[in-house]
């Protein structure tokens, strides 16, 4: 079916001259005659049925109608041009990239590996997208995306990087010693992450145990203030251990527990399935899976 629009040069020549204020400028600007501007205009009013221009000798004003139109054409103009931008590119084995990650686990883990000693392999520009929950993940927005979870990933190529293990944390001066009796931890504050309500249940069902009642507690929607409102001495937090394992290395966290629950969840590699196969975005990924490991606390200090 024919689209009802006018010519991309008709609107390109509307928006060149309707932010210059002139026909002569936008002439300039568009590398093309000035009576070619009239031309293309005088085309784009007969088709929309609208006088867009308010004409004098020197310059020229929008009408209502004009102003209208600009606000709504420009935004799509941009688009397509980056549509386009993005289809020339699209099978480039160079470019930049944009990689989705949770903001903490991107500066805490994902920052060392792609600063790290192997990163000058690394041939593109990444430009990092965060997202608090899974559900904010736009796959038109990044070409991977690191996400836990232990479901499957509708419209994603999924690779696994690693487990996930989840341990009971609080501050050294008030655990000089590990609680024997998970029970006994819950007469102390609990601290709550907003996308892991579960947490406690979860560590809990692992040492077949029953959590006796409903967790009550802050919360708090990321990691980061969590481990920080932790190591203040605020309350103890179930928290992925590959998100603290500087602090249990140099001892700004303790385990308040020994137990480590190592559950059925897990962090992927996501790939849109759109974007499958384009080799920029199939070369990072290689990169990615041979490189990617939890960081060492004694080498990332």
């Amino acid at each position: 079916m024919r689209r009802r629009i006018p010519s991309i040069t008709a609107m390109l020549c509307f928006e060149a001259a309707a932010k210059t204020e002139g026909f002569a400028r936008a002439a300039e600007e568009m590398n093309v005659t000035q009576s070619a501007i009239s031309r293309q205009i005088q085309t784009l009013e007969a088709f929309v049925g609208q006088s867009l221009f308010i004409r004098s000798k020197q310059r020229v004003k929008l009408t209502a109608a004009g102003k209208t139109l600009l606000a709504e054409l420009s935004p799509l103009l941009e688009e397509l041009e980056l549509t386009i931008l993005k289809t020339r590119s699209h099978d480039s084995a160079e470019g930049s990239l944009n990689i989705g990650v949770y903001p903490t686990l991107g500066s805490r883990w994902f920052m060392p590996i792609i600063m790290g000693p192997e990163a000058d392999k690394i041939r593109h520009v990444l430009n990092l997208v965060t997202y608090l929950k899974n559900s904010e993940i736009d796959p038109s927005l990044v070409d991977l995306a690191i996400a836990q979870d232990d479901e499957g990933w509708q419209g994603y190529r999924a690779d696994k990087l690693m487990a996930e293990t989840l341990v009971a944390v609080g501050a050294p001066d008030q655990f000089p010693i590990p609680v024997e009796d998970p029970h006994a931890l819950l007469d102390h504050r609990i601290l709550q992450h907003s996308t892991r309500p579960l947490s406690w249940q979860i560590w809990f069902r692992h040492q077949d145990l029953k959590l006796p009642r409903k967790i009550i507690g802050p919360i708090f929607s990321q990691f980061e203030m969590l481990i920080d409102a932790t190591k203040a001495g605020h309350g103890i937090a179930i928290i992925p251990d590959i998100l603290i394992k500087k602090e249990l290395h140099q001892g700004s966290l303790v385990k308040v527990h020994p137990f480590e629950a190592n559950t059925s969840s897990a962090y992927f590699l996501l790939t849109p399935e759109t974007k499958i196969g384009v080799a920029r975005i199939e070369r990072m990924r290689t990169w990615f899976l041979e490189n990617m490991r939890p960081c060492d606390p004694a080498v990332t200090g």
